[in-house]
């Protein structure tokens, strides 16, 4: 496999040498084109003056070109007059005769040489001059060729060689420094999406082992409580009553949403997940998730309002059940005692839906408000509230595979909003 010098010089190279073979050619044709019309040019001119010679308006010797051997014979055959003289040895086998008239008859004929531009030494030197011109001229420009196809090609391959190593820098793993971001506007472009991805995968280095370290602490919490109470009643320190049977359970409990959890987010963030998309009417939609939280509603005495402006709803029903059920369920959670929740399905733009969930409750915050969606975040005031800190996690997953988004808005004056926003068509 050739490096990307290689192959941009042997084609810089290669397209200069078809451009200077051909603009050999056409300076070779033109030349011979030249050549022919100034021997026909040449021949006139000859005819010209050997018709003034046999007219008697000139001179013998007078107009004939001294480059071409001319002989003019009347029409009896006689020679007349000749630029060579009458001696001259001449062998006309293969010389041009032309015979002219005049008013219907003939009154002479004349033979003339070869009518090579090089028989006269003015066009020789003219010739090999322009030669030899030619010769330097496209030793030069191949000189400046190869020479610009070497810059122009380390030019293009410089760039794209740093930004080969800091793909496979990152992709063994190893330290990721910024790849300058120079060379053409493509190049810049992939070095530019490299940086990103670099920075984005070293995010996920640190939010994984971040995680990592959340799931530890929140795995052995609950595990080191039901070891040690199971431990005390191995000891007899403590009687297997009803009451701390209960309280283990819980923590099993805990410990078993929290995996559940866990598996949803990870088939959620799966590359091969697969999302069906179906119309479905968001009256029934709206019912479902009021009788799923009918006994937390009752049991706050929540006013729950229902504003539902789309009859049709498309989108993977199960998953979005999910993702407002999470919402709503944290909505309710941090609900006052008697306080007011409002849900609400409707249009927003003209390809869109929008999903809104709103609290009266204490307010998000603003520290907390950008780490809301994070893995295992939980904010103060959810800290001994139950849940495992991925519920809004996967809600933002859900919204993301529908190809649509998710925000969380809250203040002291205006309440805590949630807001899914879908496409409202199939996708």
């Amino acid at each position: 496999m050739h490096s990307l010098f290689r192959r941009t010089f042997a084609a810089f190279v290669f397209s200069f040498a078809v451009l200077l073979i051909v603009l050999a050619g056409a300076l070779v044709s033109g030349y011979h084109h030249s050549l022919a019309r100034w021997s026909e040019r040449r021949e006139l001119m000859v005819e010209e003056a050997v018709r003034r010679v046999l007219g008697g308006e000139s001179p013998v010797d007078a107009g004939l070109p001294q480059d071409i051997p001319v002989f003019i014979y009347d029409r009896e055959g006689a020679l007349v007059a000749s630029n060579r003289g009458g001696g001259w040895r001449r062998e006309t086998d293969q010389w041009e005769r032309y015979v002219l008239h005049r008013e219907g008859g003939v009154v002479g004929h004349y033979e003339i040489g070869p009518t090579a531009f090089r028989n006269d030494a003015a066009n020789r030197a003219l010739t090999g001059s322009l030669t030899r011109t030619a010769a330097a001229g496209a030793g030069a420009a191949l000189a400046v060729a190869l020479f610009a196809a070497w810059r122009f090609a380390r030019s293009l391959s410089r760039p794209a060689a740093r930004v080969a190593a800091g793909i496979d820098s990152m992709a063994h793993e190893r330290e990721m420094l910024p790849i300058p971001e120079q060379g053409a506007e493509e190049i810049s472009r992939i070095a530019r999406s490299a940086n990103t991805l670099a920075a984005r995968l070293q995010d996920e280095r640190l939010l994984r082992a971040q995680w990592a370290q959340d799931v530890t602490h929140d795995l052995r919490t609950p595990i080191a409580s039901i070891r040690a109470q199971l431990e005390a009643v191995a000891d007899g320190v403590y009687s297997p009553d009803p009451k701390r049977i209960q309280a283990t359970l819980a923590e099993l409990s805990r410990v078993e949403t929290l995996i559940a959890d866990l598996d949803e987010l990870m088939r959620l963030e799966a590359p091969e997940l697969r999302v069906r998309i179906a119309e479905f009417c968001a009256h029934e939609f709206a019912d479902t998730l009021r009788q799923r939280f009918e006994h937390e509603i009752t049991r706050k005495r929540i006013s729950l309002t229902v504003d539902l402006r789309l009859d049709i709803v498309s989108a993977d029903e199960a998953l979005l059940h999910r993702a407002v059920s999470n919402l709503l369920s944290n909505a309710i959670r941090h609900a006052p005692e008697a306080g007011r929740i409002s849900f609400s399905v409707a249009p927003s733009g003209a390809d869109r839906a929008e999903i809104r969930i709103h609290n009266e409750g204490a307010p998000v915050p603003e520290t907390e408000l950008p780490h809301l969606f994070d893995r295992l975040f939980r904010g103060e005031y959810a800290r001994n509230s139950p849940g495992t800190g991925l519920g809004l996690t996967i809600a933002r997953r859900i919204a993301l595979v529908h190809g649509g988004a998710i925000e969380i808005t809250s203040s002291e004056s205006a309440g805590t909003t949630a807001r899914i926003l879908l496409p409202h068509r199939p996708v």
